[in-house]
């Protein structure tokens, strides 16, 4: 095609669409774009949360209780946040009524310390913080045991999945190896061997990190 005729199709192509009618522009602007439905995905809550919440708590109140405020406002600041505990400062009958310890909803490790603390009279502000040191450390360890047991659960699965694989590679080359090993008593003997062994394996994999595992704590 020559350029004279390229340009002659354009032309043609403009005059048959004709005049477009204008665009109307909002005056308050583009509003924003609809946003789109998202699926609610149940999260799996993080391992060993409980610990990690109730040291961030323990610090909490330590720092509270190291800067002057009453334990009873130390907890409620620390729980439910700035415009609780002042409220709860400011409040008639607070320093009566108010819950001089953590709430039911805390961790129990804080619980404990802090009842030992009222029933032994301890130094509040160091048990707080050899509480939340001691719970940073323990889900450390659960993290890490975690990590290296995780090898060990990986290669038990893989192994566990080889003989199926071999079965798949052998139908499709061509060669079922099921009609040796369901046809014949040798094969049917061999089946039942192999997965008696498999099964075992499993279990013994299984046992192998439950144990790893109990003895970690974790």
């Amino acid at each position: 095609m020559s350029a004279a005729a390229a340009v002659a199709a354009l032309v043609g192509a403009a005059v048959a669409a004709g005049p477009r009618a204008p665009v109307r522009s909002d005056p308050r602007g583009p509003g924003p774009a609809p946003a789109r439905p998202r699926r609610a995905r149940r999260r799996r809550p993080p391992p060993d949360e409980d610990l990690l919440v109730g040291a961030r708590l323990a610090e909490r109140v330590a720092a509270l209780l190291r800067a002057g405020l009453p334990p009873a406002q130390a907890w409620r600041y620390a729980e439910d946040g700035p415009a609780a505990g002042d409220a709860g400062a400011g409040a008639p009958g607070a320093g009566a009524g108010a819950r001089p310890g953590p709430a039911p909803s805390a961790p129990e490790g804080v619980r404990a310390v802090w009842r030992l603390v009222e029933r032994t009279g301890a130094p509040a502000v160091e048990a707080l913080e050899q509480c939340a040191a001691a719970a940073r450390a323990e889900a450390d360890a659960r993290a890490a045991l975690r990590a290296a047991t995780a090898g060990a659960r990986v290669s038990a699965r893989t192994v566990s999945l080889l003989p199926l694989a071999g079965l798949a590679l052998g139908a499709a080359l061509g060669a079922p190896p099921w009609e040796a090993l369901l046809g014949t008593g040798a094969g049917r003997a061999c089946a039942l061997a192999g997965t008696t062994l498999l099964l075992g394996g499993r279990w013994w994999s299984a046992r192998l990190v439950r144990a790893a595992t109990a003895a970690g704590g974790a």
